[in-house]
């Protein structure tokens, strides 16, 4: 059956290399009051299930049709034991003051993460919140504790100076989202941040993270904490 919204090629370097483009769905508008309603709450960094991105999903067709897609690849390439309507969605704003979100190092719990990108600063500047994607850094593992574990090993790079030092010695690739287009990448496996804002930087900085399948236990990681953010 062909693809819906994945291609054979974008299937291939996703496998393969740990991340595609996906532009057939970019070109997302806002408006300056879906903007403003994002922000009203300037101290929330991370928010789920917005309904700026549940319209989002619906237009896109990102749970009727994508979702679809990833589904025949996880079944492809992963284990049978995964939940198929595992979904999480996290809308992500950030600002120039907000030096505490810079290159934090992590992985995803789930198996691919889609990044689309909604409103991005118009700037030059080095550190502007772009993306840094380490793919395809460790393999998938095969258990929890191995998950948990692995997670704990590259939490030293839970800071800028680890972090640009592991840019000088593992391959990584790196999105600025000015040509809004959505990646999709292998969460679970790399390793990812983002780069912080220059001094001057007042703009807000606006993603969407919708998740897709998470394979660990209820009691898993990643549970716990997305239990504890929505608290």
């Amino acid at each position: 059956m062909k693809n819906l919204m994945v291609t054979t090629d974008q299937e291939h370097k996703l496998i393969t290399e740990g991340y595609t483009a996906l532009p057939q769905i970019s070109n997302n508008r806002i408006t300056i009051e879906e903007i403003n309603d994002l922000i009203a709450n300037k101290d929330k960094t991370y928010t789920s299930s917005t309904v700026f991105h549940k319209k989002y999903i619906e237009e896109k067709n990102i749970y009727s049709e994508l979702k679809k897609d990833l589904k025949a690849i996880a079944c492809k390439y992963y284990k049978d034991s995964i939940d198929y309507d595992d979904t999480y969605e996290i809308t992500r704003i950030t600002k120039g003051t907000q030096g505490s979100e810079a290159y934090l190092g992590h992985f995803d719990s789930h198996l691919f993460t889609l990044v689309t990108p909604i409103v991005i600063p118009r700037t030059n500047s080095e550190e502007s919140g772009q993306l840094i994607l380490f793919p395809k850094i460790r393999k998938e593992p095969k258990s929890e504790v191995l998950n948990i574990l692995g997670k704990a090993f590259y939490k030293k790079y839970h800071s800028k100076e680890k972090f640009l030092k592991l840019m000088k010695s593992k391959s990584f690739a790196e999105f600025d989202f000015k040509d809004e287009t959505p990646i999709l990448f292998l969460g679970r496996v790399s390793l990812h941040g983002n780069r912080g804002f220059a001094d001057n930087m007042s703009s807000h900085r606006i993603t969407l993270l919708t998740h897709f399948f998470d394979p660990s236990p209820k009691y898993g990681v990643g549970n716990i904490l997305r239990m504890l953010r929505s608290r």
